[in-house]
């Protein structure tokens, strides 16, 4: 069965490796994934597939709902043994590639505020008059926190810091490979522009970000995956996922599983499916 192009967004977290004699799958959760999984069972999430990675790490991935509900969401926690905190720039800019998930409720405000007093979740900024929200979960993901939308396109959304000076061609290529059209340029939460890429089917919205007059953005320290704790990626689907691969905005990440592509696409690091776009 091919990998669906659905709402599927994923993190890398922090983990110390068991000692050798001990099985992965024996060792009890404890920090940030031990955090993070009770952040996304209160967000009523619940676990749907482990995978064991000796030497590597363990990766959990959760769904919210089913398959077909306008609101269905993924979420990969993949811990990584040889992960490090990645040190904030000293300005505090955000650098290209850094995203932010969408993640829809339909009783947001209520569950924001149980999920931050709890101290789950760290908020960057008030709530807009949409009933919108920055917050910082503790895998170290930036997540928008959203009332639920009757439109599909709507709920699927990630959020990524673009370097402007490229922010035509990436959006270009969103177009052409993808089959995006550019639908709205918006304030992000005041701390950025949007310009706002939708697709209806698979339903997907990308937001690609740029600064406010006299921001930056700083370029990404690495592309390792395992690397900075925050590491994000999400699954994409295109018409051709050959297309992509052959693209000079994109590289290769890992071997290709034939299914499932990872490559990194200008800043984003992808899940690259093949997809129908309806």
């Amino acid at each position: 069965m091919a990998t669906p192009s659905i709402a599927h967004f994923g993190t890398t977290l922090p983990e110390e490796a068991p000692p050798p004699e001990v099985a992965q799958i024996d060792i009890a959760f404890s920090g940030a994934l031990e955090a993070t999984d009770e952040l996304l069972r209160r967000f009523g999430f619940e676990l749907m597939i482990r995978n064991m990675y000796p030497g590597v790490g363990r990766q959990y991935i959760y769904k919210r709902g089913e398959r077909g509900d306008v609101d269905y969401v993924e979420k990969d926690s993949f811990t990584s043994y040889s992960s490090w905190v990645l040190a904030p720039e000293a300005d505090g800019a955000p650098r290209h590639g850094d995203t932010i998930f969408r993640l829809p409720h339909r009783d947001a405000a209520a569950i924001t505020a149980e999920l931050i007093a709890a101290g789950l979740l760290t908020p960057l900024a008030d709530g807009d008059d949409r009933g919108r929200r920055l917050v910082v979960g503790p895998d170290s993901q930036t997540y928008e926190i959203t009332p639920t939308l009757d439109d599909p396109v709507g709920n699927h959304q990630v959020s990524i810091w673009t370097d402007p000076l490229q922010l035509d061609d990436i959006a270009a290529n969103y177009v052409e490979l993808f089959g995006f059209e550019i639908t709205d340029k918006v304030d992000f939460h005041g701390i950025a522009d949007a310009l706002v890429l939708t697709r209806r089917e698979p339903p997907m919205t990308v937001a690609l970000l740029v600064p406010k007059a006299g921001g930056r953005v700083a370029p990404r320290a690495t592309d390792d995956v395992f690397g900075p704790v925050g590491f994000s990626h999400f699954r994409l689907g295109a018409p051709s996922k050959s297309a992509v691969q052959a693209s000079p905005s994109s590289r290769e990440a890992f071997p290709d599983t034939g299914d499932v592509s990872y490559v990194h696409f200008h800043h984003a690091y992808l899940e690259l499916v093949e997809c129908d776009l309806g």
